[in-house]
C-alpha cells in the first residue's frame, strides 16, 4: 500500500487522507486545492471540481513519466494498468427532470378559483407571505393524486422541475406524499442557489422559505457522494447547518465529512425552538448571525454532550 500510495505522489505531488481516499491537486483542472480524490483499494479517482474521474490506470498512463524506466516498471507492477472497468469520464451527469401534477394550480396567479382560499390561509399560518409563494412557485392540488396538498417545487440550474414535495394542508395522517422519483440525486432548487455566497442546509422545504441562500437535504443525510455534496465541496462553499436539536447525529456527521473536504462550516443552534421553519425570518437571521464555527474539537466536544 505504501509502495503503491509513493507512486502517486512522485506524479501528483503531496498528499492528505480523508478517511479511505487521498487528496492531490487535481492534473486535469489544476485547482488551487487538494480535490481530486483518490481510492487506492477500488483502484479509480475523482475531482470534486471539474468531475475527472475513472480507473487508476487512465491516471497512470495519462500523467506518469514514461521516460524514467524504473519508475514506470513499479507502476506496471503496482497498477494494473490492463484494468478498464472504469473508463475516464469528464462530462456533466444528465439530470432528473419530472413534470409537475396535472392538476397543479400555481398560488402567483392573479385569478384563482375560490377552493385556493384553503391552502392560502394553511400558507399564511405558516408564517409565508405573497412574496414566499411568488418565488418559490408554491401552488396545490384540488383534485388528483395528490388532492388537498400544498406542491413544492424544486427546479435545477436549468429551470426544469427535477422534483416537488407534497404537503397536506387538510390534516391527513400521512403529511407528505412525494412524486416516483429519487431526492438523492438532486439539488433542491439548484436554480435558486447562489453558490459564491454561504450556503444553508436545513431538513425540510418549508425551513429554506425562512432561510437566505438555503437547501433542503429532505432527510438530514448527505452522502459524500450526493451531487449536492459535491457541490459544496467544489464552490468552496462557507457552509451552514440548520437542522433541528433531535438531529444532532447527523448535524456531526456532516459537519465532519465537510471539515474533512476543507469547506468552512457553522453550526445554528436550534436548542430553544421546534426549527427554523416556525419562526421568522427575522429570528433565522438571528440564528445565522450567532452561529459558531464548528472544528474537529468542537465536534468531539458536541458528541460528548450528546451522551452526557
Amino acid at each position: 500500500m505504501k509502495e503503491k500510495i509513493s507512486i502517486f505522489e512522485s506524479f501528483l505531488g503531496d498528499y492528505y487522507r480523508s478517511r479511505d481516499e487521498l487528496l492531490f491537486k487535481c492534473p486535469f483542472c489544476e485547482h488551487h486545492k487538494k480535490k481530486l480524490s483518490i481510492n487506492i483499494k477500488l483502484n479509480v479517482f475523482k475531482c470534486w471540481v471539474c468531475n475527472s474521474r475513472g480507473g487508476l490506470s487512465y491516471l497512470v498512463k495519462r500523467f506518469a513519466s514514461q521516460g524514467d524506466k524504473r519508475l514506470w516498471n513499479t507502476l506496471t507492477q503496482t497498477v494494473d494498468l490492463t484494468n478498464e472497468e472504469f473508463l475516464f469520464i469528464q462530462e456533466k451527469e444528465k439530470d432528473q427532470v419530472i413534470n409537475l401534477p396535472k392538476e397543479f394550480i400555481c398560488l402567483g396567479n392573479k385569478d384563482l378559483p375560490s377552493h385556493s382560499k384553503e391552502p392560502l390561509a394553511y400558507l399564511t399560518e405558516r408564517g409565508l407571505r405573497r412574496e414566499d409563494i411568488i418565488r418559490f412557485k408554491l401552488g396545490y392540488c384540488h383534485t388528483g393524486d395528490y388532492k388537498n396538498r400544498i406542491i413544492f417545487p424544486s427546479f435545477n440550474e436549468s429551470g426544469d422541475c427535477n422534483f416537488f414535495i407534497a404537503r397536506s394542508y387538510i390534516g391527513n395522517w400521512f403529511k407528505y406524499k412525494n412524486p416516483p422519483a429519487s431526492s438523492k440525486t438532486i439539488i433542491f432548487n439548484d436554480l435558486l442557489v447562489d453558490w459564491s455566497s454561504p450556503v444553508v442546509l436545513v431538513e425540510g422545504a418549508f425551513d429554506a422559505v425562512k432561510t437566505e441562500n438555503s437547501i433542503p437535504v429532505l432527510g438530514s443525510t448527505l452522502n459524500t457522494g450526493s451531487k449536492l455534496f459535491q457541490k459544496l465541496v467544489s464552490n468552496c462553499s462557507q457552509v451552514y447547518i440548520g437542522f433541528d436539536q433531535d438531529a444532532i447525529t447527523k448535524t456531526l456527521k456532516i459537519a465532519s465529512d465537510l471539515l474533512q473536504y476543507g469547506l468552512e462550516v457553522f453550526r445554528i443552534d436550534t436548542s430553544k425552538i421546534e426549527d427554523l421553519g416556525s419562526v421568522s425570518k427575522r429570528q433565522v437571521s438571528e440564528l445565522v448571525k450567532s452561529s459558531k464555527p464548528v472544528t474537529f474539537e468542537s465536534l468531539i466536544d458536541l458528541q460528548w454532550r450528546k451522551h452526557a
